[in-house]
């Protein structure tokens, strides 16, 4: 009988004391995950920002989520900001492209880091002209590597009125610059379409031209085609193809953002567990 009432007794300080190391458990992690967080929101560097982030969803903290997807964007993206990639112009060739930094969209620029949301604020007041951003163009430019006088060309935009209010003040800024040659006046718009970025579906609207080409920039050899966002790159392709009817020749594109893709909360998991994997 003795045998048996330790047996239970036994059991029961077992049971307890598994319930104990595991409130304890969850305390430590309740407290561990916060403390990741903290880091992630006030780390002094991406690094260290990104390395809390990662840790406290690894812990569980789903607040972290896209603020770790977002300090990570570079795993997650392509192309990488700053850095030359290859652009299907679509006529069967290649060209390079280079953006500033990644454009986030409004459901999750707040998730961004602060040279992410500096730049869309940027890339917003740009596009209603209330900046020229002169010198994060000059710096993507620069990054090209192309040598020789470039002429400077703009993207369409729905109506003359936007495209002017957009892109005339940066135009001013690039002809002091004698290795640019901006070409304001190189587009003659004969209709209106819907603006693209004040849509919520880009696909609905037309992607007829509402331009006809000038005979000012007709045969110009070493152009580079200016935009505020990248996004699929459709437009940007449609508009060289159309520029080539007119034997204009881009050689280089230049935005000032890249449109992020929203992942999956699966593929933001499985990189933060990637990472981790690597560190050990």
């Amino acid at each position: 009988m003795d045998d048996i009432h330790y047996l239970i007794v036994s059991t029961l300080v077992a049971y307890i004391g598994i319930h104990i190391a595991c409130w304890w458990g969850n305390r430590w992690k309740e407290r561990a995950k916060h403390a990741y967080m903290v880091i992630g929101q006030h780390g002094q560097s991406a690094e260290e920002r990104e390395w809390g982030y990662r840790n406290a969803l690894l812990a569980g903290e789903q607040k972290a989520e896209k603020f770790y997807m977002c300090s990570a964007m570079e795993k997650f993206m392509e192309e990488k900001p700053l850095t030359p990639h290859p652009f299907d112009d679509g006529l069967g060739g290649t060209i390079p492209f280079v953006f500033y930094d990644y454009y986030l969209p409004m459901k999750i620029r707040n998730y961004g880091t602060e040279g992410q949301k500096e730049l869309s604020w940027v890339v917003n007041e740009f596009k209603e002209g209330r900046v020229d951003a002169s010198g994060y163009f000059l710096t993507a430019i620069a990054k090209l590597g192309l040598s020789g006088t470039l002429t400077i060309l703009f993207m369409p935009c729905s109506n003359e009125r936007n495209y002017y209010i957009r892109f005339r003040a940066l135009a001013k800024e690039f002809s002091r610059y004698k290795e640019l040659d901006p070409e304001l006046y190189s587009m003659t718009y004969i209709s209106v379409r819907k603006s693209k970025h004040r849509s919520t579906d880009r696909k609905e609207i037309s992607v007829d031209s509402n331009i006809v080409v000038d005979a000012n920039v007709v045969g110009r050899q070493n152009c580079i085609l200016i935009d505020d966002v990248c996004t699929t790159g459709d437009s940007i392709r449609t508009h060289i193809a159309e520029l080539r009817n007119y034997g204009v020749r881009v050689v280089g594109v230049v935005c000032l953002g890249r449109t992020v893709r929203i992942l999956t909360k699966e593929q933001i998991m499985k990189q933060a567990e990637k990472d981790s994997e690597l560190i050990f």
